[in-house]
């Protein structure tokens, strides 16, 4: 499957998945979501999992990780729609969430990054003027 990374604002990518998240298609989403990252210089991304069903232990704590690699590069990650048996799989796991943004929904999500903008410029835009862009 396709892992599509839409560019909704100047500063917000989101990233909604379907279906099962495995390894390999985690650390595409990797890949991919730090080069648009860079390339976009986006202060939040949204990875909307509404529509996964099924994650692996390795891929729950790859999804973790991705959320720090987003941090040092000055972008808040946003995990959205986290359904039941992910959210148990990731506790059973004991991953660490308190350092995520989660909420319900995508909607809720990009509220939050609407919301966030609108209190001032956000890490990733502070970062982009200290670097002179």
């Amino acid at each position: 499957m396709s892992i599509p990374i839409i560019q909704v604002w100047d500063n917000v990518l989101t990233v909604p998945l379907v279906g099962v998240v495995d390894s390999m298609r985690a650390a595409e989403l990797m890949e991919k979501l730090l080069a648009e990252v860079v390339r976009t210089r986006a202060g939040f991304a949204v990875l909307d999992l509404t529509g996964v069903d099924t994650m692996d232990t390795g891929t729950a704590s790859h999804m973790l990780r991705l959320v720090s690699a987003l941090r040092l590069l000055g972008t808040e990650g946003i995990l959205t729609g986290i359904q039941p048996s992910i959210a148990h799989t990731m506790v059973g796991l004991g991953l660490e969430m308190g350092s995520v943004k989660t909420l319900a929904n995508l909607r809720e999500g990009l509220q939050f990054c609407m919301d966030r903008m609108n209190e001032g410029p956000s890490m990733g835009q502070r970062l982009a003027t200290r670097r002179g862009a």
